[in-house]
């Protein structure tokens, strides 16, 4: 590939010359600029791209991109820093401009603020950071790589006042680029594209990514010719199946021999157990190794013998392992390439090698495919994180490879026990018990790890909520991920009644309530993705103190949506001294589509507005004359 690129260099030739002049030139900042307090088309805005502009220039085969941005509040300053995926010799340069007493005063970037990190032998990541950037600052950076970018985005969090992509022709490198966006362009005159005004994308909770939905451009390069010498690349997922069976650090490795993993297959042979228990034994013995954090396609090393007596690696080099310790114990099993949620989706339509950031392991057992990810320590066998959740994803074989569902097999499913008594001083005081399976018991597990210990945990949760005190807490199954996580809580909470003149307003939902409407937007042009289905339960037993009497409670609601796809049931038993509330919510299919938002956001509010309705309390006299 070297030698090609060097060639080209030389030989390949523009067949286009654009006449119109460049819309920026780096260096040439002017006041008005700097003088610059807010964006009129979007008030609220941090920061404002001035320009964006990137070009493809066929003779050199190079790729250049220009970007300014103006920091209009304190907060937009975090975008002057960059992390950029590139080649060994990429070049960078930057500035931050600044207006100090009526003069222009400028901060080049120093080398010690670009660190560059390698990924692979061809893939690098540098990481920048502009100096001296405070409001008011203008910052630029223009950087340069050889051949087309993998994107070219044309919307982003902030707004954009002008965007360009201009992109010269040449008849010795085939590339396919793929609209994506719901925001339209305002030029397309050939090869030049421009978005003027273009503005800031909403994100919302329960998306996959923004690189789903923002407006850009996907480029994957297809081919490049020249007289005696022509290779293809991703013309079709097969070819992209052939690209990674041929990577060093792909294919490569999983060729290599595994004696490293040798003496864990013998222990596992030993137990002789049937297939599915055999898997679900390596699965366990892979997830000793701990993950680096780092998400990737390939492995560190086309062999594995250092990353597992070291036991840490990548995503793909544990992942690998498994696939190793598989074949050493026969069961039939292969890689899966995805790209992760926060990278956006895979299309069957349009073949992508530069798309792929993931591998994950899937294993044919008695005719059933199970997709496992062994990173982390919390995960059962068939549950895949989050990161993963994302549609679907590439089988890759030594023939032609095969798309595969990529469908969460579990809930989050979660059951609240709240047994209370309402003291005389109106304190709460009594036991919260949580039963949480699936996604539920993963995500305490993980989040309970974090902490130090139990003391610095029950911290964290008190400083949650105002009022609440911990007196006792356990929990049961935290290392025993097969099993429902059990945790309890001895509690006392304060300042959690209301009194009004004589009457007492308790809420029976307490801590456990939805105070927020996850949806703000008033139209979401983009699908609402919980990844997995979600279950709510809980029962609220709250003993009433002598002399008072339940005088009103809210009205029940039940809330079915004819696909039952949402059950929302909200009701209330009353006797003399105990309310009981019991509440329901269940989420049935992991995707909403755009047009069912509305529906979706009226019923949060819905749920919002029964969580802050109150069981008024009126002493017996005072009851008794209603």
């Amino acid at each position: 590939m070297k030698r090609t690129l060097a060639f080209l260099l030389f030989t390949i030739a523009s067949t286009h010359l654009f006449a119109e002049k460049a819309p920026i030139k780096f260096g040439k900042v002017s006041k008005e600029e700097l003088e610059m307090t807010i964006y009129e088309p979007d008030t609220s805005a941090a920061a404002v791209v001035l320009c964006k502009y990137g070009h493809f220039i066929a003779s050199d085969f190079k790729f250049t991109r220009i970007e300014r941005i103006k920091v209009l509040k304190k907060s937009g300053t975090r975008y002057a820093e960059f992390v950029l995926p590139g080649r060994e010799d990429d070049t960078f340069r930057g500035r931050t401009y600044n207006l100090v007493d009526g003069e222009i005063v400028v901060d080049k970037l120093k080398r010690e603020s670009v660190f560059k990190e390698r990924v692979t032998d061809n893939y690098y990541r540098y990481r920048i950071a502009l100096p001296n950037v405070k409001v008011g600052s203008v910052f630029e950076i223009e950087f340069s790589s050889l051949g087309i970018p993998t994107e070219w985005t044309f919307q982003r969090s902030i707004p954009i006042k002008w965007c360009e992509l201009r992109l010269e022709q040449s008849s010795y490198v085939d590339y396919r680029k793929r609209m994506v966006g719901y925001e339209p362009l305002d030029i397309t005159d050939g090869n030049r594209f421009v978005a003027k005004d273009m503005p800031a994308f909403k994100s919302e909770a329960y998306m996959t990514s923004r690189d789903n939905y923002i407006t850009k451009f996907e480029f994957d390069l297809l081919s490049v010719s020249y007289p005696g010498y022509y290779k293809s690349y991703t013309t079709s997922w097969e070819s992209v199946n052939d690209r990674l069976m041929d990577h060093e650090y792909f294919g490569g490795t999983l060729r290599n021999g595994a004696a490293y993993i040798n003496d864990i297959a013998k222990q596992i042979e030993a137990k002789n157990l049937p297939p599915l228990e055999r898997a679900k034994a390596a699965f366990e013995a892979i997830k000793t190794v701990k993950w680096n954090e780092e998400s990737w396609i390939f492995t560190t090393a086309n062999t594995l013998n250092k990353p597992f007596k070291e036991k840490v690696g990548n995503s793909t080099d544990i992942n690998f392992m498994l696939l190793h310790l598989f074949k050493k114990l026969d069961i039939e099993a292969n890689p899966v390439v995805i790209s992760t949620r926060s990278n956006g989706l895979l299309s069957p339509f349009y073949p992508s090698y530069e798309k792929l950031d993931y591998t994950m392991a899937c294993a044919t057992i008695d005719g059933k495919d199970y997709l496992l990810d062994a990173t982390e320590k919390e995960l059962v066998f068939g549950m895949l994180p989050l990161r993963c959740l994302n549609q679907q994803g590439r089988v890759v074989t030594n023939q032609k490879g095969k798309w595969v569902e990529i469908k969460p097999i579990f809930r989050e499913q979660e059951t609240t026990m709240l047994n209370l008594e309402l003291d005389e001083d109106f304190n709460l005081k009594g036991q919260i018990n949580y039963n949480r399976h699936g996604y539920a018991g993963y995500d305490f597990r993980k989040d309970y790890k974090e902490f130090a210990g139990e003391e610095e945990f029950l911290t964290s949760l008190e400083s949650k909520h105002n009022g609440l005190i911990v007196k006792n807490f356990s929990i049961t199954n935290l290392d025993s991920i097969n099993k429902p996580l059990q945790d309890s809580y001895e509690i006392q909470l304060k300042n959690s009644v209301e009194h009004i003149n004589d009457m007492v307003l308790l809420n029976p939902f307490l801590i456990e309530k939805i105070a927020k409407n996850p949806f703000k937007l008033e139209e979401r042009k983009y699908p609402v993705d919980f990844a997995y289905c979600r279950n709510k339960y809980l029962i609220s037993n709250i003993i009433i103190p002598d002399g008072y009497t339940i005088a009103e409670v809210p009205k029940p609601i039940k809330v079915v949506t004819p696909d039952k796809s949402l059950y929302v049931l909200i009701q209330y038993q009353t006797t003399q001294n105990k309310l009981v509330t019991v509440y329901k919510f269940n989420i049935n299919k992991p995707m909403f589509l755009p047009e069912e938002y509305v529906y979706l956001k009226t019923v949060y509010e819905q749920i919002i507005k029964k969580h802050a309705e109150p069981i008024i309390l009126k002493p017996n006299n005072d009851a008794a004359s209603l």
